[in-house]
């Protein structure tokens, strides 16, 4: 029975612990938000933030500690929060009007189900985001962006009081992100509470009102976001003393002409000529040398990620030819790693990895053929022996090879992707959103090791609308209706990428959504 107490808080989380089997995923964790504020929660992968929303929204149960919503002690979190999670929930087959009422679908007074209604609440709820068409569509069909649009308006449509958004901006474009953030706003003055998690430290100075760093499953830090600069942020989520967190990436600093200085040489590894592709990418021309890397960006739709997929064999191009060391691709994913193409998808979650498989497996999978004895079984030695060399080259942390995947960190699961792309020995490689969700530190790691493949002699194709991403990059296409509309050889300001993609000079999300000395906080 839940006991009513007042309180300023919308959610008291208070000596939180949980362990599962050896690992102790929260060591008296506690957090506190306030009524009608945008909280930020943040930490390093494995610093506890997953199970602490797990906790949060019942999917798990804390072992000890107590927690409360409202001021109701021992409320069903599935009655308080309602959440929108990173990785998509969405029924593909499902329309969207179904989706979003999904299990509370309104009834006629004969019992049936109302299609009417279903479809009017579901339009009403798009309406905000100004897509009432898309209630009759199939989720299938749908972009990335307008996905992410049903997830929320699914979340929404049970009129919680408090909305957990797991790195709501995954997937959306600058526009998306924006309305989102106008629509948190609106949330926040109707009194809803919102809880935020994301690894993009901009989003948080530009949206949050407080925030509570996790670290080693405790918390380390909860304070008004005015009274943090990004330095000191990143220094309480590492635990540095501050010197290292200067040199993490920053959003608002201006290229340097040649940063990436990467040694292009020889004749081109990759070459797209005149690239058509089912109505999204329109004459695209494109070549790449050995030892260079070459960023691909633009919105959502832009065309990017279609050019990135088309190399791996993943989409069949309508007109134009991609070669491979001078040979003609052909449109299927074995024939791209044949001929020395690498490829890390856009999203791990889906396409990236097989959860249930071991580490070792996964980063293998490319390479089957290789590792089979006579027999036709896999040589389990030499594909340890593989595995360990890649392992040492990505910095993977796993408690052994045979650790299934799903039981790591974002980060290190990231790594195992990419790890499998390297396991072919590839000349070039194509890497869509190489950072996504993934943490400060292992983000600076895996920058590290591109960059240390580039002076190796491969060629890297960077997909990928992370700023931070394309600092790497020794040139930058940005796109827009599947056209390129500039070309950065030398170096590029947030500024100028901004008006490219979106064709207009447009303000960026932290000029627009903070104060003047939180955005001088983030340089």
């Amino acid at each position: 029975m839940s006991t009513a107490v007042f309180t300023d808080y919308a959610i008291e989380a208070t000596n939180i612990t949980k362990t599962f089997g050896s690992t102790r995923a929260l060591r008296g964790a506690t957090l506190q938000v306030r009524r009608g504020e945008c909280h930020a929660l943040l930490g390093r992968n494995g610093a506890g933030k997953s199970t602490l929303i797990a906790v949060l929204t019942g999917l798990v149960h804390a072992d000890t500690g107590t927690l409360t919503f409202g001021g109701l002690q021992n409320e069903t979190a599935s009655d308080a929060v309602a959440c929108v999670y990173q990785k998509s929930t969405l029924v593909p087959d499902l329309t969207v009007a179904e989706n979003i009422t999904m299990g509370a679908q309104p009834k006629t007074n004969l019992g049936f189900v109302d299609w009417k209604t279903i479809n009017t609440v579901a339009q009403d709820l798009l309406r905000r985001w100004g897509n009432p068409q898309l209630a009759e569509k199939l989720v299938r069909d749908l972009e990335p962006i307008e996905k992410k649009i049903v997830e929320i308006c699914r979340a929404l449509s049970r009129g919680p009081r408090i909305l957990l958004l797991d790195e709501p901006t995954a997937g959306l474009d600058g526009a998306g992100a924006s309305e989102l953030f106008r629509q948190i706003e609106t949330l926040k003055s109707d009194g809803v509470t919102v809880l935020y998690v994301s690894h993009h430290l901009e989003e948080i100075f530009a949206i949050c009102d407080r925030v509570t760093v996790l670290r080693d499953g405790t918390d380390v830090m909860s304070c008004p976001l005015g009274d943090l600069t990004m330095s000191s942020l990143i220094a309480s989520m590492t635990g540095s003393t501050g010197d290292e967190a200067d040199t993490a990436p920053s959003k608002d600093r201006t290229r340097a002409n040649g940063q990436a200085q990467h040694s292009k040489s020889g004749t081109a590894l990759l070459e797209i000529e005149d690239l058509h592709i089912d109505n999204r990418v329109h004459g695209f021309d494109l070549s790449v040398h050995p030892g260079e890397c070459v960023g691909l960006t633009g919105l959502d739709g832009a065309g990017h990620v279609h050019i990135g997929r088309a190399i791996a064999g993943h989409i069949r191009p309508d007109r134009g030819r991609i070669l491979q060391r001078g040979k003609v691709l052909k449109s299927v994913p074995a024939h791209a790693i044949d001929a020395g193409i690498g490829f890390v998808p856009e999203d791990r979650h889906i396409d990236g990895y097989v959860p249930e498989l071991s580490v070792e497996e996964n980063a293998t999978l490319t390479i089957l053929h290789r590792i089979k004895k006579r027999t036709g079984f896999v040589d389990t030695d030499k594909r340890r022996g593989i595995y360990r060399k890649l392992a040492d080259a990505w910095t993977i942390v796993a408690s052994s090879p045979s650790q299934p995947a799903e039981q790591l960190s974002g980060g290190n699961q990231q790594k195992v992707v990419l790890a499998r792309a390297l396991a072919s020995e590839p000349h070039t490689l194509v890497i869509i959103n190489p950072t996504a969700g993934v943490d400060v530190a292992a983000k600076q790691s895996i920058y590290e090791t591109l960059t240390e493949l580039t002076r190796e002699g491969k060629a890297l194709i960077v997909v990928s609308g992370d700023d931070d991403d394309l600092d790497i990059c020794d040139r930058v296409f940005a796109l827009r209706k599947g056209r390129v509309v500039r070309e950065f050889t030398g170096g590029f300001s947030e500024d100028d990428l901004v008006a490219a993609v979106q064709g207009a000079d447009a303000p960026s999300l932290t000029n627009e959504f903070s104060s003047p000395d939180e955005t001088r906080s983030l340089s």
